[in-house]
């Protein structure tokens, strides 16, 4: 059916054949429930609609359903071109993480881990986590500052994200969990945690290793994560925090050698090719301010663009890709 999505005026063979292309999806394995949801149109007014029962507005009904049905079109056909993204890559860089994490996993240790962007550190730090059981990732932002906010984003991570309670009583939670054996709670985005939060993470800390069974502590993110825990612990607000951590990493600019890896992986996972011409162009923009995250952007924006003109990728794409993303 092709009915024009600012249609308003339905007639019966139009709302007919309306009903039969949802019915069609629905018995393709989308439930009618997620109909409902996609298409913002009640359950119980979809189900009369689908049936030719609804005593309501049936045009401003086949209204919805038919953006929602353009929409779900529109969004099918892009997924198709979208290119796929390859599987995680041990890289220098992520190679340096791991190490730590699996130090501070192992030793029950706190350890520093920082980063400019795009230099694989988040994408590091979430495999680890799903690579090793009993490791815990979590992400702060501005609305996870606090104490109990952090300490309910360490629960969900957990998997008891219906917890609630105060903050002595959510702290209690987590060294319980924590405490059962060895593990490692991540956390990424540091930077974003209040004074009290991070002497809270020390806490973690200190309450297991009290228990005989000390979880790491793996606290992430830029430069602000880590100047406020000074190297040599001389600023008061957090000496007892910055004494106990055992190791720092800083990952200051891409390895070169890892962009031209990354290149060439979303290259091979889409069925191309890459020449040293696409892989120095790779080494050059990974080397600018967002690192290893241009070449992932470049590639997969350039991969679309060259499967939806039919071509092969080639430096050309890239470059009109890196243009797209560095333009102001």
């Amino acid at each position: 059916m092709n009915i024009n999505p600012g249609k308003t005026a339905f007639s019966d063979a139009e709302h007919q054949a309306l009903r039969a292309e949802v019915r069609a999806v629905i018995d393709g394995g989308t439930s009618q429930s997620q109909v409902s949801k996609e298409a913002q149109v009640a359950a119980s007014t979809l189900s009369q609609y689908l049936s030719a029962t609804y005593r309501g507005d049936n045009a401003a009904v086949a209204a919805d359903l038919t953006r929602w049905l353009k929409t779900r079109a529109e969004v099918q056909s892009l997924r198709s071109q979208i290119p796929d993204e390859p599987a995680y890559l041990p890289l220098i860089g992520s190679q340096k993480v791991v190490r730590t994490l699996q130090y501070a996993l192992a030793a029950g240790e706190i350890v520093l881990i920082g980063g400019a962007p795009g230099t694989t550190k988040t994408w590091s730090l979430r495999q680890f986590a799903h690579d090793n059981a009993r490791v815990w990732f979590t992400s702060m932002d501005p609305t996870t500052s606090g104490v109990p906010t952090m300490l309910l984003e360490m629960l969900a991570a957990m998997g008891r994200g219906e917890k609630k309670g105060t903050p002595q009583q959510l702290l209690r939670e987590i060294c319980q969990v924590a405490g059962e054996g060895k593990g490692l709670i991540i956390v990424d985005e540091g930077q974003h945690l209040s004074d009290k939060a991070l002497e809270t993470l020390r806490a973690i800390n200190d309450r297991t290793r009290a228990i005989g069974c000390g979880v790491g502590i793996a606290i992430a993110g830029n430069e602000l994560a880590q100047s406020r825990v000074a190297t040599t612990g001389n600023k008061a607000d957090f000496a007892q925090v910055s004494s106990r951590i055992a190791r720092r990493v800083w990952l200051d600019v891409p390895n070169p050698d890892d962009a031209a890896t990354l290149a060439r992986a979303w290259a091979t996972t889409n069925g191309e090719e890459i020449t040293k011409v696409e892989v120095a162009f790779a080494k050059d923009i990974a080397a600018r301010p967002g690192g290893l995250r241009n070449v992932e952007k470049v590639m997969r924006s350039a991969l679309l663009v060259a499967r939806g003109a039919g071509e092969a990728l080639t430096i050309e794409h890239m470059k009109g890709a890196w243009s797209a993303l560095s333009s102001r």
